[in-house]
């Protein structure tokens, strides 16, 4: 998606297993591997004078905004110069273990962490509100009105929490849109590509 707009694209796998078609388990998964991949991506584009963004759907969104929480907070190398996410919630989830969903036992209530950082479920476990509020750089965020997943009030105490400290994310809320998005997915593409292109840019 965005390599045939010009970015220089990675997609990282981070999920248990290797059914790529059916929703893999998310458990226990080690966010220091999207690190080392972020770490990677900047090395190559340092060169170059170009920025590196995180980009994330759903659980991607909440590990996009989780790991450019703790990045920051540990003042790590490899954070991320912008993030966007799509669909996002307002707290961290437990882990989503595919035979549960599929046996019709997937509740949300999941108490095995989905993530774990250097070595550690402390500052991961499943319940705790997320604070992008704490990334210092630019935050994109796009959630349906008609998510039926995850609530988009939980998305809106987000983005208004991210505002009341000083650092309000460029926010967009499409109308008549579920957790993945139909006719307005061009548009957020659209969108996407700008708010990249501004904060990833040589020419900032």
């Amino acid at each position: 998606m965005f390599a045939a707009h010009g970015f220089a694209a990675m997609a990282q796998h981070y999920t248990e297993n290797n059914e790529f078609m059916t929703s893999p388990d998310i458990h226990d998964v080690p966010l220091d591997c999207i690190e080392a991949a972020l770490l990677s991506m900047k090395q190559q584009m340092q060169p170059f004078g170009c920025g590196v963004g995180l980009f994330g759907v759903s659980r991607g969104a909440e590990l996009a905004l989780l790991l450019g929480q703790l990045l920051a907070e540990d003042g790590a190398e490899a954070l991320p110069d912008a993030i966007a996410a799509h669909s996002v919630p307002e707290q961290i989830w437990g882990a989503y273990i595919v035979e549960n969903y599929r046996k019709g036992d997937y509740d949300g209530g999941e108490t095995r962490p989905a993530w774990s950082w250097r070595g550690s479920h402390e500052r991961t476990l499943p319940g705790k509100l997320l604070q992008p509020e704490r990334y210092p750089n630019p935050v994109f965020i796009a959630h349906g009105m008609e998510d039926e997943l995850w609530d988009v009030a939980a998305a809106k105490r987000l983005v208004a929490r991210m505002q009341e400290a000083g650092h309000p994310p460029e926010a967009h809320f499409f109308d008549y849109e579920g957790h993945t998005f139909g006719p307005g997915r061009n548009r957020e593409l659209e969108l996407l590509v700008d708010f990249f292109s501004r904060n990833l840019s040589s020419n900032q």
